[in-house]
């Protein structure tokens, strides 16, 4: 077996022949690829097949530092030394720095290991070779490392890489899904299906799994140093973000794309970047290659991309996924995207229908699981050991604790922060751990100390800080509750109660500060529940507020005694869940707010907030220029106007009250006088009738045309016919030459009643009374007791009301002549048909007219028989007024009949007799067309009657 792998830079070729002979003359045979490797060889299988053969790996680092092939090289070398359990079968690395080469270009998980400078002039130092010789693993020395080398239960950002352990393998395991397996190749940027050539690697894995930390402290630095050039083909990269969805993810694209690709903060333009990425699914993609170098590539890092599905609004989410995919597809655009997304999300992707094409396809997926034993083992001793700390008497202690525990990460890190704090030298106490209850207890009695610190310095500061983290939480089903940014001002007035300057003080504890020194700024090594970020343009920076991990609100499991769920920290937890709603409540406000912001017209009346509503919004503190607290605004002052109008409308209906049962008027009146004060006017419906082809038709009654038969009951029981019969001289010849207007039906209650109260209302009509319906009822049964100078009085207000200028339009309102309204009771007819009561047949029919024997009284007939010209009940129900077409008598008479008289006399030339007064079965009905004209005595077929 080759004893050692020399990995070098083609530049440090000089020095690489020498550090070979200097190995070799030590007896330490030597893999030199330049030797090994020979052209048309499949260069990296030779390469992985000699680093998995070779004992020891020895990496020169001059002036290039680690690129290109030696990048690849290093990368097969950590993935050996971290494959093993047992550190005896690790794979040593030694790492040897030439005068030209500093410690900081070495990757960071290189720069765990001892480095050794050496000038090829000079010999190998002995201690180095006797390493390499008995494959002895060199870690740095400590104390490599001031200060606390734990995080605590803040993220791994990329400059903690040098501390970020336990997770080393999966980085490299996930950062081979990038790119092509065998060989980079950046001819093949297409994600065109059927290529092998990934540019979207997924980070999946569940809450508290440490995802973020990953991509930042792991693997961001190595591909910033270029360890992807070998299956990329790229050697340089331009890391963007990383970002955060947010509410508006193209407003944060467009911040990012600004920020990172501008160094000059007076160049910036994320507004103006914001409208085209708005408008054009291509502007990322051209915004990229406007910046495009060669051998260079963009990679955007996208964290919690669940807050596209949880948090981003509709329209920006759309327009999001149209811009990834394009870019992701578009072969002159190099970009490369990472994204982290939490597993509970993964059945949500139909929310970005472009990305879900290319997801199962084109995106490598990695999940990342729950920290192993020996990981988290390297969480605790690694950075122990590069700060030269003692952790013998809690290591195992928090490997035994933290087995099977879904959130061991954080508490594992935020125990070792508190330790570290509290320790004795350079030990970590395994008394002051014990006494803390372990790594959860250590949380929870951290947080709850917290809390009596902040209470004692702010009225009400315990609830205040439990209600803004309850804000800062997104609830779902069994504890599986993830955390939600807000913004600045929202967290402050939350934690404030309305009051700001309280608010930023709660806020900025929460964040790590001392309440009991009054500090501004967080302390290192104080408990931080919140971060705080700042995004957006330098003239306007948005600041937002999260919780720091999601441990802080999950259910740790259930109680063995209770059965009850139990969290991390109990007293946020059950806070939690004793208001489960108030979640609920924000997200139907903010959809109610949006909903209303959408509306137009009278839907953004409609979509206000009720009563109910209100209620429900009335304990959320809203920033003042929110969407939200203008929806609760208007919605309180559509509620006061709702509120004033019901008020009204109630003072209506009580006065309508009265008014009915003064009046002796049926209960339903009271509603129609309700639609009288809103304007509504019952007025009669007029039916057209055109004149007679011949200009005239045959008046009065006619043998031929309107002989009778009648069916009765006589005295003695038995059913008798009766033929009624008339003379010639009764007919008249009338000249009707041009149209006229009717009314379909009968003056109904109704529309005389509102005339009255029309004209009462005004103190016009003062002496006006309701006519007397006798109990048979109002509304649209044909009114009745009505005299003639009432019905013309009612006319003639007809006529100020709605045809004042009728003089001039000859379309006045008034009664029909005989003439008329016999023409229009025959339906149209032929004067030579049998039509003796207006329909075909000399039969009377007692379904189409309400009269004879067993007709006690008139009704409702808005439904029954229409006649040729669609009008009811021309024969039959109440006798109408009409004009006279006889000389010198009254101007008065009465035509077809009513419900108290025989079948005989409703007859359409039948005509009655009846002085001007009222009667329960006369009423009348309208007519409409050109003035009546004083009649010609020498002009008897004109038709036209003095009124």
């Amino acid at each position: 077996m080759t004893q050692v792998f020399l990995s070098y830079s083609r530049n440090d070729l000089e020095a690489a022949l020498r550090l070979r002979d200097a190995l070799e003359k030590s007896g330490i045979s030597v893999f030199k690829d330049d030797v090994a490797i020979r052209a048309g060889d499949r260069w990296m299988e030779k390469l992985e097949s000699a680093l998995k053969e070779c004992q020891s790996y020895v990496l020169l680092a001059g002036r290039d530092g680690v690129r290109r092939w030696v990048g690849a090289e290093a990368q097969i070398a950590l993935n050996r030394h971290l494959s093993p359990q047992d550190d005896a079968e690790r794979l040593p690395i030694f790492p040897i720095l030439l005068e030209t080469g500093q410690p900081e270009d070495l990757p960071p998980f290189l720069a765990l290991f001892q480095a050794v400078r050496w000038n090829p002039a000079e010999a190998l130092p002995d201690d180095l070779l006797e390493a390499i010789r008995a494959h002895t693993i060199r870690y740095d020395q400590p104390p490599a490392y001031e200060g606390c080398p734990f995080l605590g239960l803040t993220a791994f950002r990329q400059k903690d890489a040098r501390l970020f352990f336990g997770r080393r393998r999966e980085t490299l395991d996930a950062l081979s899904g990038l790119g092509d397996q065998n060989q980079g190749n950046p001819e093949s940027l297409s994600l065109a299906p059927g290529g092998g050539y990934s540019r979207w690697l997924q980070i999946e894995g569940n809450s508290g799994a440490g995802k973020s930390s990953l991509v930042m402290a792991g693997m961001l630095p190595l591909i910033e140093r270029g360890v992807l050039w070998a299956r990329t083909g790229f050697e340089r990269w331009h890391v963007l973000g990383p970002l955060l969805p947010g509410k508006n993810p193209l407003a944060r694209l467009a911040e990012v794309l600004e920020h990172d690709l501008i160094a000059d903060p007076a160049r910036r333009d994320s507004l103006g970047l914001l409208s085209r990425l708005e408008g054009d699914e291509r502007a990322l993609a051209f915004r990229l290659k406007d910046f495009k170098e060669n051998g260079t590539a963009f990679l955007l890092a996208i964290d919690q991309f669940e807050e596209l599905f949880t948090l981003a609004e509709d329209g920006p989410r759309r327009q999001f996924d149209a811009l990834l995919a394009h870019a992701l597809q578009d072969p002159a655009c190099p970009l490369f995207l990472i994204s982290t997304v939490r597993a509970d999300f993964l059945n949500r992707y139909e929310c970005l229908p472009r990305l879900l094409e290319l997801y199962n396809s084109r995106c490598r997926r990695y999940f990342l699981p729950g920290i192993s034993a020996q990981g988290l083992r390297e969480v605790i001793e690694q950075p122990a050991r590069l700060a030269g700390l003692d952790v013998s008497e809690i290591t195992e202690a928090m490997l035994l604790e933290a087995r099977d525990e879904v959130g061991a990460l954080p508490l594992v890190e935020n125990a070792l922060t508190v330790l570290w704090n509290q320790r004795t030298g350079q030990r970590l106490s395994g008394e002051s751990y014990r006494a803390a209850n372990g790594i959860a207890g250590m949380l929870s009695s951290q947080a709850d100390a917290l809390l009596s610190r902040i209470d004692q310095s702010l009225p009400k500061g315990r609830h205040l800080a439990l209600e803004l983290l309850l804000r800062l939480t997104r609830i779902h089903e069994e504890g599986r509750h993830s955390r939600q940014r807000i913004t600045w001002e929202e967290a402050v007035l939350v934690a404030g109660g309305g009051d700001s300057a309280k608010g930023e003080k709660l806020v900025q504890w929460l964040a790590g500060a001392r309440p009991e020194e009054g500090a501004t700024e967080a302390a290192r090594g104080s408990l931080r529940l919140l971060t705080i970020t700042t995004e957006g343009p330098k003239d306007a920076p948005q600041r937002h507020v999260d919780l720091i991990h999601e441990t802080l609100i999950r259910a740790r499991g259930r109680d063995d005694k209770t059965g009850n769920t139990i969290g991390y920290w109990p007293t946020l937890y059950d806070y939690i869940e004793a208001n489960r709603d108030r979640d609920l409540q924000w997200q139907q406000l903010r959809h109610d707010a949006q909903r209303w912001q959408a509306s137009r017209f009278l839907g953004s009346w409609w979509n206000l907030a009720g009563l109910g509503g209100l209620l429900r919004y009335r304990r959320l503190p809203l920033a003042k220029r929110s969407l939200e607290r203008r929806f609760r605004r208007w919605s309180l002052a559509g509620l006061l106007v709702h509120t004033t109008l019901a008020l009204a409308v109630i003072g209506v209906f009580a006065e309508s009250a009265d008014w009915a049962n003064e009046n002796k008027l049926p209960p339903n009146y009271v509603l129609w006088k309700f639609f009288w004060l809103l304007g509504y006017e019952p007025l009669p419906e007029m039916v057209e009738i055109k004149p007679p082809a011949k200009g005239s038709f045959i008046m009065g009654c006619k043998p031929e045309r309107d002989t009778a038969e009648v069916t009765y009951i006589s005295k003695d029981g038995s059913i008798r016919k009766r033929t009624y019969s008339c003379r010639d001289s009764e007919t008249l010849p009338v000249a009707l030459s041009r149209a006229y207007a009717i009314g379909r039906y009968e003056v109904s209650f109704l529309q005389y009643d509102y005339y009255v109260w029309q004209q009462k209302s005004s103190r016009k009509g003062d002496r006006l009374k309701y006519p007397l319906d006798h109990g048979w009822g109002r509304g649209a049964m044909p009114v009745i007791n009505v005299s003639w100078e009432e019905a013309t009085d009612y006319l003639a207000w007809l006529n100020r009301r709605n045809s004042p200028n009728c003089g001039k339009t000859k379309q006045c309102y008034r009664l029909p002549t005989e003439a008329e309204w016999e023409y229009a009771a025959r339906g149209g007819h032929d004067e030579d048909d049998d039509s003796p009561f207006g329909w075909q047949g000399k039969a009377f029919e007692p379904a189409k007219a309400n009269c004879g024997e067993d007709r006690p009284l008139s009704t409702d007939r808005s439904n029954s028989w229409a006649n040729g010209f669609e009008l009811h009940d021309m024969v039959g129900n109440v006798e109408e007024w009409a004009y006279s077409r006889t000389a010198n008598a009254p101007p008065a008479a009465l035509v077809g009949g009513s419900w108290g008289v025989l079948a005989s006399g409703c007859r359409i030339a039948h005509r009655g007799g009846f002085p001007l007064g009222r009667s329960s079965s006369v009423g009348f009905r309208v007519c409409r067309g050109s003035p009546i004209e004083p009649r010609d005595a020498g002009a008897s077929d004109t038709g036209k009657q003095n009124p």
